[in-house]
């Protein structure tokens, strides 16, 4: 009698852990179809507002969770802001540690992600000299623009721009500290 009670739990355990791990590697999946649809073509994204239905200042962390899943490494800026980065993407998503919706203020965006702005700005192509001709220099000498802010680095005796940051249009938001 115990035996065969040993038995069947045994068999219901196995069964739920079965159910588990298929439900685990679905979400997976979906997840993978998600990143895919982005992988291999250029996104544009637009100043002050985000991209793929992710905009600065609107969407929450949960959004960005929705879309691009769990598998984010967060980080702390002391008692600042954190940020939800997906190396494997090139996506880094930034909150105020303060804000009680999680509202994204800035989107980072690195290689190997394909993107590139409204105006034309290609990621890991255009240069330095590139965004001074569509977006102007300014006259403090930074690469903060409406909406946008590049950074950029030494490739082949070019400055290569290696960062697009999708900022609100009104500025990157201060966040006060916790």
């Amino acid at each position: 009698m115990r035996r065969s009670y040993f038995i069947i739990t045994l068999t219901i355990l196995i069964g739920c852990f079965m159910s588990v791990t298929a439900g685990a590697q679905v979400k997976k999946k979906d997840t993978k179809k998600e990143t895919k649809k982005e992988t291999g073509k250029v996104v544009t994204v637009r100043e002050g507002v985000g991209f793929n239905g992710l905009t600065v200042g609107r969407s929450t962390m949960a959004d960005v969770v929705k879309k691009y899943g769990k598998g984010y490494n967060w980080k702390a800026f002391k008692k600042y802001s954190f940020s939800m980065a997906y190396p494997k993407l090139g996506l880094a998503f930034y909150m105020c540690q303060s804000d009680k919706k999680k509202q994204i203020f800035d989107i980072e965006i690195r290689a190997p992600f394909q993107a590139k702005t409204s105006k034309g700005i290609v990621l890991s192509q255009s240069t330095l000299e590139n965004v001074y001709k569509i977006y102007g220099k300014n006259a403090d000498g930074g690469l903060q623009y409406r909406g946008v802010s590049f950074f950029y680095a030494k490739n082949k005796g070019k400055n290569v721009i290696t960062v697009i940051d999708i900022v609100e249009s009104s500025g990157i938001r201060q966040c006060s500290e916790k």
